[in-house]
Order: C-alpha cells, then structure tokens, then sequence
C-alpha cells in the first residue's frame, strides 16, 4: 500500500468525528504532536489541530528468558507525522493531497522490553528526530526517553494490567530556546472477549482504557498571536477491538488493536480524539 492510500485509510476511520479542522501549524509542536500520535486535538476555543502519525516496527532481537517463557526484545520504529492544514470531512481524499501538509516530522525510536516477572514488565524507550513546517523556515529536533512499567493479571475472563510510565519530551528549535515536558502517566487497561463474535477466524475481545498523567514542567500549547497556554496534565479513555492472538490485518497493514481515545485537561485547556492501535505500554 503506497502512502497515500495509507493515509486515506487512517483518516476514513476517523470520518464520523464532527471535526472541520483549520489546523495551524505552530498549535502544537512536533514533539507533541509526534508524542500523542494520530489525532485532532483543540486548544482553547478555537484552534484545531489535525496530526497522522504512521510508525512502522520492526523487531531486531528476541531472546528467550530461561526460566520461563518470557521473551525480552528490542524494537526499532520510525514514527512518521503529518500535520493538516485543514480535515474537511466532504473531501477526506483531498485532505491528503500534499499541499495541504503543514508540517512534517520522522522520530526514530528505540523501544526495549524486559520481562521482571511473569506479570511484570519494563520496557524503557527512547526517540530522537527532526520537523519542520512546510511552507515556512520552521524547523525542530525532537526527543524523549522514559521507562514504562505493566503489570497483568486477570479475574476471570476480563483481563486487565496496570500501567505506568515517565518520560521527558523536548524539542531544539532552529529559532528561540529548547524546552521540555515530564509526563508522568498512571492507567488500567481492561479487555474481555465479545460474547461468540469472531473477527479474521478468531475470538473477539472489547478493550477499555482510563489513565491519568501529570506533567510535571508545564506543556506550552501555543494559541493566535504566539500567546501560550500552560497545560498540567491530562485524561484519557479510550475503547477499541482486538484479536485474541494474532493482529487485525487491514490491507498490507495490522494493528495489534483498533479504537478511539478521547483526551482532555482537567481545566479544559486541550481536548482531543485519537486513534488507538497498541496498547499504552507500547506506545
């Protein structure tokens, strides 16, 4: 599947959300952007933004704890983000059309797992990139590192792990100071297979989120005129689909689960709607 039948998948997907986006590209940065992947995000009353983010993985090791089945990994993944200058939702097609792309940015990412327990697992990560605004001299290196934690266990048939995560993201204007944020995340996940459903030859489960995270240095959004809002934290829910082994295989694509999350500040700063293809522990 070429790019932009790719992206004209992601944003069908996202075609009953009542979003005419005028995003501006200056609204919320590329490690921000980049950090909370695809979505539409809104800063106070009246800006919109619209990001795309594609992150193929690839697995370049796996070894076998020995005393267990656990398996510890390293993963690559070169995140991908395109930010719209407009989502209208009668031309989804042309919404993709290139000289609609305010912004562009790659973050190549490390991500490595490692079983503690049979319950417990780490998974420390870390990114490094580069964007730019496309019809402008705006540019920007982006980074994060950080560790997450989940632990899983289950009572009966409803699955459930506990997660939890801290980070710092940052980003290296070309023009004016550096700056960073410290997200510190705290969550549930849930899933419980939907009665006989079956979906691709295997059973179908439900998924369900609700985490918390607090920023311990301010996130600056910026608003009309550069004016910039300070964020403190934000909260999640999200619902999806999942396989119960093997991916969900859209096309040439899969996605280890499929849903929607909605965002927000506890003072209604940020609001936003984004897709879920992975667990939070993933990313």
């Amino acid at each position: 599947m070429n790019c932009r039948l790719l992206l004209v998948a992601l944003l069908a997907v996202l075609s009953p959300i009542p979003v005419l986006a005028q995003a501006e590209a200056e609204a919320i940065h590329w490690a921000y952007s980049t950090w909370f992947g695809t979505g539409w995000y809104r800063i106070g009353d009246s800006r919109d933004a619209f990001a795309i983010r594609y992150a193929p993985r690839k697995l370049v090791r796996e070894e076998t704890v020995t005393e267990g089945e656990e398996s510890w990994s390293v993963e690559v993944e070169v995140p991908l983000t395109i930010g719209l200058e407009h989502f209208p939702l009668d031309d989804i097609a042309g919404s993709i059309d290139p000289a609609n792309f305010a912004s562009l940015s790659v973050t190549p990412a490390v991500n490595v797992t490692i079983p503690v327990t049979e319950r417990w697992t780490l998974r420390p990560f870390a990114a490094l990139g580069w964007g730019a605004v496309l019809n402008g001299d705006e540019s920007a290196w982006t980074w994060w590192t950080g560790l997450r934690s989940r632990y899983r266990s289950s009572m009966g048939s409803l699955g459930w792990s506990w997660l939890y995560s801290v980070a710092v993201v940052g980003h290296s204007p070309n023009d004016g100071p550096s700056s960073n944020f410290w997200p510190v995340m705290t969550g549930f996940e849930f899933d419980y297979p939907a009665g006989d459903y079956e979906l691709q030859g295997e059973k179908l489960y439900v998924n369900w989120h609700a985490a918390y995270t607090y920023i311990a240095d301010e996130m600056e959004l910026v608003r009309v005129g550069r004016a910039e809002d300070e964020i403190r934290d934000q909260w999640q829910v999200g619902i999806g689909i999942n396989k119960e082994d093997t991916p969900i295989k859209l096309w040439r694509l899969q996605f280890e689960r499929i849903g929607l999350a909605y965002r927000f500040s506890t003072d209604g700063e940020l609001q936003g709607i984004g897709l879920v293809f992975q667990s939070l522990f993933d990313g």
